[in-house]
């Protein structure tokens, strides 16, 4: 089991074949330097986020990071009147809460249907490609599967 600096080197050191990998398949290199940066910063933070994601469901800095983020998109729903998607947010919140640890937070189901909104948010809201969102989504199942490796979860302990 580690710590949360644990789950953030393990989202780094995951990241970094990840962004090698991105670099090939979506052509970044075609972006001007400042627009690739940006995008390598917002892919890396994603990535360190669902790092520390599957412990939303225990006191830890990975649930005061989420919790904190929680709040400025609700109220930011709230204040534009968005009050459906505002109480989509927070019930989906709450129910790391009332589960145990290591429950379904920690699941491989739960490292590839969590980060979905990053594709589905785009296609509905924006109508988008699917693969718009896509490497949003890819850097949030790197960071989740990074928990993972570093939990001992692949090796069965």
């Amino acid at each position: 089991m580690s710590s949360y600096k644990g789950h953030l080197f393990g989202g780094v050191l995951f990241y970094i074949p990840f962004a090698f990998l991105l670099g090939i398949l979506f052509d970044y290199d075609a972006l001007p330097t400042w627009q690739y940066a940006l995008q390598l910063v917002i892919l890396f933070g994603i990535t360190l986020l669902f790092a520390l994601f599957p412990d939303v469901d225990i006191k830890s800095k990975g649930q005061k990071v989420f919790y904190w983020i929680f709040l400025v998109l609700d109220l930011v729903l709230i204040v534009r009147g968005l009050w459906r998607e505002a109480a989509f947010l927070g019930l989906f919140a709450m129910t790391p809460l009332i589960s145990k640890h290591r429950g379904w937070t920690h699941s491989l189901w739960a490292a590839f249907l969590i980060p979905l909104p990053f594709i589905l948010l785009p296609m509905w809201y924006a109508e988008a490609h699917w693969t718009t969102g896509l490497p949003y989504y890819l850097a949030a199942v790197t960071g989740n599967l990074s928990h993972r490796f570093m939990d001992g979860i692949f090796f069965g302990r």
